[in-house]
């Protein structure tokens, strides 16, 4: 027993073989190399979530100013580019529908030419012009 006790404490005396240190490194790098992967999908999805909240920002912000500006939109087809946000486009089209004081407005935010319809903002806008400005008065 005591035998078996000394060759006990002398081989933990002698630390990690270089076998083991070895594969504890391997099993490391391999982990670490998922996370990396992960981080980057992580960055990815970040960056297309914050190009989405700023398109649906910006949709919000072009119906409120047609609202204030246009009050009533022509009917037909637009489009444009926001000027302080460079590659996000807006294409509109505004449509009759069977009330005539009210109109169908679809805007879309363009920033990614694979997913046009990605932000898409479907609005109905009631005619408030004063009656002096729809007779022609």
């Amino acid at each position: 027993m005591e035998r078996v006790r000394a060759v006990l404490r002398h081989r933990g005396d002698r630390g990690f073989t270089l076998i083991e240190v070895l594969v504890a490194l391997s099993i490391v790098a391999y982990a670490l190399i998922g996370l990396i992967g992960l981080v980057n999908r992580n960055l990815g999805i970040v960056s297309l979530d914050q190009d989405m909240t700023r398109a649906t920002l910006l949709a919000r912000k072009f119906i409120a100013e047609m609202e204030v500006v246009e009050k009533f939109p022509e009917l037909g087809y637009s489009s444009g580019e926001f000027e302080e946000y460079p590659g996000f486009y807006w294409e509109r089209e505004v449509e009759e529908l069977f009330l005539p004081e009210v109109r169908q407005v679809t805007l879309r935010v363009i920033f990614d030419e694979r997913q046009p319809d990605a932000v898409q903002l479907l609005y109905y806008v009631r005619d408030r012009r004063p009656i002096e400005e729809i007779a022609g008065l």
